[in-house]
């Protein structure tokens, strides 16, 4: 006799409902985990103040005096992005790099480079590198209850040191942390290399980031916890998949940190 199978949507809401969850309780137990954690690692750019902005303010500024001068805007974005990743593996990430990105097609395409043309490059340049410091909704409230609860917390970022420690500086939150660490670069080498300074195993850190190519991917290879910060605009050359979605929190600022750390 043949076996029939019979279709039942009842079969199919329990399997969903089943995997649901299991979900949340592997959730739960992640979360439960990132209380105890004894080090609190924050990235800097878009996740405790504005950055992305003001690059894209720069391309916005850059494509315009481009496009006066006969250049076609979707066809020079383009290449900008290209380019921009390309320098990556030389340069590493930073302001300055970028500018010189915009400056060396600003050469390439106009013969004779006239006053106008440099004077406009550097106000955007100035304008990049001496941006306001603006820090993100939610921030200074955050570290400030988790600073009182006795929470240990580190910056570590990338770029170029002498911008990044100068918006650091600037930023009225240094008092918060320990240090802030600069690299080129964010790599599973640059991560060991922290936790061994701070003397705190893998699992007893949280990575709290907006790139999960740069802050989420390179933690999880570690063992290190990851939050990550969901930002609406991040720059190009971050966008990846995560590679272990399971083990990713997503929250939308730092306020939806605290509770996670214990704090009501």
């Amino acid at each position: 006799m043949k076996s029939v199978h019979v279709y039942s949507p009842f079969h199919k809401g329990f399997h969903a409902r089943f995997l649901s969850t299991c979900y949340i309780r592997f959730m739960e137990t992640q979360i439960a985990k990132l209380r105890d954690t004894r080090l609190w690692i924050f990235d800097a750019d878009d996740t405790l103040w504005e950055s992305g902005l003001y690059f894209r303010r720069a391309e916005e500024d850059f494509t315009a005096l481009m496009h006066s001068l006969g250049h076609d805007p979707v066809e020079l974005r383009t290449e900008i992005h290209r380019r921009d990743i390309e320098r990556l593996s030389v340069t590493g990430y930073g302001a300055r790099p970028y500018m010189d990105t915009l400056r060396l097609i600003l050469k390439e395409k106009s013969r004779d480079l006239t006053p106008y043309m440099l004077a406009s490059l550097d106000y955007i340049s100035n304008c990049l590198l001496h941006h306001p410091l603006v820090l993100l909704p939610g921030v200074l409230d955050s570290l400030n209850r988790m600073f009182a609860a006795g929470k240990r917390m580190i910056v570590y970022t990338m770029g170029e040191k002498d911008h990044q420690i100068d918006k650091f500086n600037r930023s009225g939150i240094s008092m918060y942390f320990e240090h802030c660490t600069v690299v080129p670069r964010k790599t599973e080498n640059t991560m060991i290399e922290l936790l061994e300074e701070a003397g705190v195993a893998p699992a007893e850190a949280c990575m709290i980031g907006n790139s999960p190519r740069s802050d989420i991917n390179p933690a999880i290879a570690c063992g290190v916890n990851a939050l990550y910060v969901k930002r609406p605009h991040t720059w190009l050359a971050e966008h990846i998949e995560f590679a272990e979605p399971g083990l990713v929190k997503t929250v939308a600022g730092l306020p939806d940190i605290l509770p996670i750390a214990g704090l009501s």
